[in-house]
């Protein structure tokens, strides 16, 4: 895998106004006056090939098309950030939209979207970083390698019939040092980040996702697309007489141990959700005859974004995105060889998405 891949717009089979091209970066940042409540940020990059979305309360239109040009590609898109500070939610940091532009060389690349504003994801060699100039927010970080494991690129993916897929480019684990400034705030932080470039060549469907670091340099994710009656939910509220009938697409889960550098992964996984204080505690299971395991995900903040999509002039499909931060409050995975606790790994953060609606 090469930053080529991570930085090209693929339009190979493209759905007419159905697929996504999405950038993004999520930051696990140390929160030393409370360790339970970790800092988080998201920052992403995209691009549709549909003409108009509405993006929580803010338009884009696409006015230009998505090209290549050998080790250049352009189009039209669309950033946006939230941020966690360790107290509240700020959701969202920026919503802003305009040309995009990605390129690429041997040794080096560049993601930037410019309006009155500037937003860029680059890198050089095996370091990456972001770097976002708007007169209410300036973000620098710093992006490095972790372990050999985490930081390498890695793909994944699947196609289910007729083009309809989706591919993802990950960048599992980086150390993050830098600077956040929010409005006249001003923060070092330092932390860890995951990164993800998605293509979904297909009507966007609810899922299930997450991903997790220790500070051992353990890792957990999984991901669980589904249809059914969350399809159809069209509220940002939490409780809904449509969230049941899940039908997983596909499904899986992967645990690295930094102990043993061991990858492990169970496929026959369940997803159980129930809300506190009006935030999800996950529970997700999973049992293949030769390893088992269970992990609870207790969520403390909620960010969304709203995407809505008109569909014959009269009627606008939706997409309700939630991303929770989350802490690991119980682990097992066990397997006839040996038997791995929340206390063998430490504090484990993460995020989890659940998303429901479709567009």
């Amino acid at each position: 895998m090469s930053y080529a891949e991570i930085m090209n717009i693929d339009m190979t089979h493209a759905l007419k106004n159905r697929t996504w091209w999405w950038w993004w970066w999520i930051f696990f940042f140390r929160n030393p006056e409370n360790p339970q409540r970790t800092k988080q940020m998201v920052v992403l990059w995209g691009t549709r090939n549909c003409k108009k979305l509405l993006v929580n309360d803010h338009s884009w239109e696409r006015k230009s098309d998505a090209k290549m040009d050998g080790r250049k590609a352009t189009a039209y898109g669309l950033t946006a950030c939230w941020y966690f500070d360790g107290t509240r939610m700020i959701d969202p940091v920026f919503i802003d939209d305009g040309p995009l532009a990605t390129q690429w060389g041997e040794d080096e690349r560049e993601l930037s979207l410019v309006s009155d504003s500037k937003y860029v994801f680059g890198g050089k060699g095996n370091s990456n970083w972001v770097k976002i100039e708007r007169p209410d927010a300036r973000i620098e970080i710093e992006l490095r390698p972790w372990t050999e494991h985490l930081s390498r690129i890695v793909r994944t993916g699947k196609e289910y019939f007729l083009h309809l897929a989706y591919s993802m480019h990950k960048i599992r684990g980086s150390r993050a040092t830098g600077t956040v400034r929010i409005g006249e705030s001003s923060e070092e932080v330092e932390g860890t980040a995951y990164f993800q470039k998605v293509r979904i060549n297909s009507p966007t469907t609810p899922w299930y996702w997450g991903i997790f670091h220790s500070e051992n340099g353990s890792y957990i994710d999984y991901f669980m697309p589904h249809f059914g009656p969350p399809m159809f939910r069209r509220t940002e509220k939490h409780s809904s007489k449509l969230d049941w009938g899940e039908r997983m697409l596909s499904k899986g889960w992967q645990f690295y141990d930094a102990k043993t550098e061991v990858l492990r992964r169970v496929k026959n996984i369940r997803m159980r959700k129930r809300y506190e204080n009006d935030l999800p505690v996950f529970t997700l299971t999973g049992d293949d005859g030769r390893a088992r395991f269970e992990m609870e995900m207790t969520s403390y903040a909620r960010a969304y974004w709203r995407i809505q999509q008109p569909l014959l002039r009269i009627f606008n499909t939706v997409l309700y995105y939630n991303e929770y931060p989350t802490n690991v409050t119980r682990f097992l995975f066990e397997s006839d060889k040996e038997r791995i606790t929340l206390e063998d790994l430490g504090p484990v953060v993460g995020n989890c998405e659940h998303s429901w609606g479709i567009v």
